[in-house]
């Protein structure tokens, strides 16, 4: 039996994903401390007890062990491919506007603005290109909703250009066949999407 081969999708990374949601508990300097306190003070005590621990010493090493217990944990459920998936989707459907912009066709462009707004969310792990794509967007969605064809055709170039839309969705070629691991195969209503264009 031929064994069956794997396809991984490289999609663009982006800067640094967990840095959002990794936190330390407020908790982990206090128990270090107590816990270097008891460690010097079994250093520094005789080697055999001399009797039954104190019930004031049972019960503080009680509580300091459900706290350590119940702290969070550092979490990184915020990565989970929603960027590239965003990405795709809504830098599809930018592209696809790209003959409306072109003649000036404010009609065509006018029902798909909210993409422009969706389209930057991909890079919301990246503050400074989110708020610098956002702003771009913002000016080409208020050009249109202005009637000016000419702010719009130059934003919607600037937006091209500041994000490199055209090289990251072109020419990836698309795999096909079974066992196929990308960042669709686990989000919920990846398959919908093949189902569905973008309009």
């Amino acid at each position: 039996l031929k064994e069956p081969t794997v396809f991984f999708v490289v999609k663009p990374s982006f800067k640094n994903p967990g840095a959002m949601s990794r936190r330390i508990s407020p908790l982990t300097l206090p128990l270090a401390l107590v816990g270097a306190a008891c460690t010097l003070r079994l250093a520094f005590a005789p080697a055999f007890s001399s009797g039954m621990a104190a019930r004031r010493e049972m019960l503080g090493a009680v509580a300091a062990g459900v706290v350590a217990l119940n702290s969070p944990l550092p979490a990184l459920a915020d990565w989970q491919g929603e960027p590239s998936r965003a990405l795709k989707k809504y830098g599809s459907a930018v592209l696809a506007l790209e003959g409306a912009v072109a003649k000036g066709d404010l009609a065509a462009i006018k029902p798909k603005l909210r993409k422009f707004s969706l389209l930057c969310g991909a890079w919301r792990f990246e503050p400074q290109d989110f708020r610098k794509f956002s702003a771009i967007a913002d000016a080409l969605i208020e050009g249109a909703q202005n009637n000016k064809v000419d702010v719009v055709q130059a934003k919607y170039a600037q937006l091209l250009k500041e994000t490199g839309l055209k090289q990251m969705l072109k020419g990836a070629p698309v795999p096909k066949g079974a066992r196929v691991i990308d960042t669709g195969s686990s989000i919920a209503g990846i398959s919908k999407l093949s189902l569905y264009t973008e309009s």
